[in-house]
């Protein structure tokens, strides 16, 4: 419990700096500032930290059962909710499929790898969340989204060309290749691409500071509330008690069941938001859910904690 505590105020500390520098005006306008940072982070830094983790981690046993864990715990919980939902109440199928993704996407990358590293021990035990919803879910619920919005659906090689040029599918991939081929990356020439690594977790948690700048969650007019408090209690309670259940079945234990759960307990992506605001549904109920659940976590890690941790 004290390593969840004080990985929770280094992660909490860098979202204030965040905020504060935002505040202040120190680096200009807010949205452009974020806007960089998470660029730089996407597109730079996160596949650095992603193959250097990956060159130093288990991949057989991160990409074993905890992947399997990811999938079913996600899945799952996204089905559950927007069958749930839809039986429950009449709001629209764009209302309910919001809540279903909201209720089901991590933030592996933003959170998880922060999460991981100054919890867990190791930012790799984020990577089976990030594979499985960059190369699975993020196809599916686009999918789901962009059918609930259009007449024409979206081709399969568009489709496809998402998931292979996503930098973090590119780095894994590289990763993997280099770890089956047995070829060794020169330590000087690690160097730079360990220096860039180390800037994905200040950037992202910087960028997240920035972005609650000005925002006014939970608002009457909306109408989200009801279906805010059903996505945060799935994600927070429901999706870590599925990865629970899925890891004792596989055989986890330890450390290593502890991890997979955590790694369900994260709050909801960012992601989710740049979705529904692309397809124009539910934008803030999904911004909501993000900004509740990022609070909230913390108390669902102490439980895990308490729980699992040895």
């Amino acid at each position: 419990m004290a390593g969840v505590l004080s990985g929770f105020f280094i992660v909490w500390s860098l979202i204030a700096v965040g905020w504060t520098v935002g505040r202040t005006g120190v680096l200009g306008d807010t949205g452009h500032a974020r806007f960089v940072l998470n660029r730089t982070t996407f597109f730079i830094a996160s596949p650095c930290l992603v193959l250097v983790s990956l060159l130093d981690s288990d991949v057989a046993g991160l990409l074993g059962a905890p992947i399997a864990v990811a999938s079913i715990a996600g899945l799952a919980t996204g089905l559950l909710v927007f069958a749930g939902v839809r039986l429950a109440s009449r709001r629209t199928t764009g209302d309910v499929l919001v809540t279903a993704v909201c209720a089901s996407v991590a933030n592996g990358a933003n959170m998880g790898f922060p999460i991981a590293t100054y919890v867990l021990g190791s930012p790799a035990h984020a990577l089976p969340v990030i594979l499985f919803q960059q190369a699975v879910y993020t196809p599916i619920y686009q999918f789901a989204m962009h059918t609930a919005t259009s007449t024409t659906r979206p081709s399969v090689r568009s489709i496809l060309r998402g998931v292979v040029t996503n930098p973090t599918i590119i780095a894994t991939l590289l990763g993997l290749a280099l770890l089956a081929t047995g070829i060794r990356i020169p330590d000087l020439a690690l160097q730079p691409l360990q220096i860039l690594a180390d800037l994905a977790i200040p950037g992202m948690l910087l960028a997240f500071g920035l972005s609650l700048i000005g925002s006014r969650p939970l608002a009457r007019d909306d109408g989200f509330r009801p279906l805010v408090a059903v996505a945060t209690l799935a994600k927070l309670l429901l999706m870590p008690a599925i990865a629970l259940a899925a890891g004792l079945v596989l055989g986890l234990e330890g450390h290593a069941l502890f991890a997979v759960v955590v790694m369900a307990a994260l709050p909801t992506a960012q992601n989710v938001y740049v979705a529904a605001s692309r397809f124009s549904l539910a934008e803030n109920l999904a911004r909501d859910t993000v900004l509740v659940t990022t609070v909230g976590t913390v108390g669902t890690l102490l439980l895990v904690s308490g729980l699992l941790a040895a």
